[in-house]
């Protein structure tokens, strides 16, 4: 195995590659599976049966049945259903759009799953310096881009 160190970092080159390729690259891949125009996919461990009659229903998905194309399949391993959506705007929806329906896409499994929409306890952090005013504007955002 080499032992070739990054002189910046002092860190071995394999892991310097290694985060380079994590790093800033969440939603660039040179395949275009990450483009806008991708599905959005949420396991929900109920029967695709249930899934289907919620989506169909009035749940949070429902509201935006005109904006996107939604697909209900049995999850791998009979570990309950798939439930993918993406935009149907040919650009693949704005950024707003994609918020919107990721935090639909959570609502959706939450509702199926637990019967309510469960949030985080708020406030995240009551520290009223820059600190806790980053880390609430930081867990507001993390629901529409589900990662912090």
């Amino acid at each position: 195995m080499s032992k070739v160190v990054d002189a910046a970092t002092g860190v071995p080159k394999w892991a310097v590659g290694a985060l380079r390729g994590l790093v800033g690259s969440a939603d660039r891949r040179p395949d275009g599976a990450d483009g806008p125009g991708r599905w959005l996919v949420v396991t929900v461990y109920r029967k695709p049966e249930d899934v289907q009659t919620q989506v169909d229903g009035s749940g949070p998905l429902s509201r935006m049945r005109s904006e996107i194309e939604l697909t209900v399949r049995p999850a791998p391993g009979d570990k309950g259903a798939e439930l993918a959506a993406r935009p149907t705007a040919p650009d693949g929806g704005s950024v707003d759009m994609r918020r919107r329906l990721r935090a639909a896409l959570r609502e959706t499994k939450s509702i199926l799953e637990c019967g309510e929409v469960v949030e985080p306890s708020r406030p995240g952090s009551s520290h009223p310096g820059l600190a806790g005013q980053l880390l609430r504007a930081v867990t507001a955002r993390a629901w529409g881009e589900g990662r912090l």
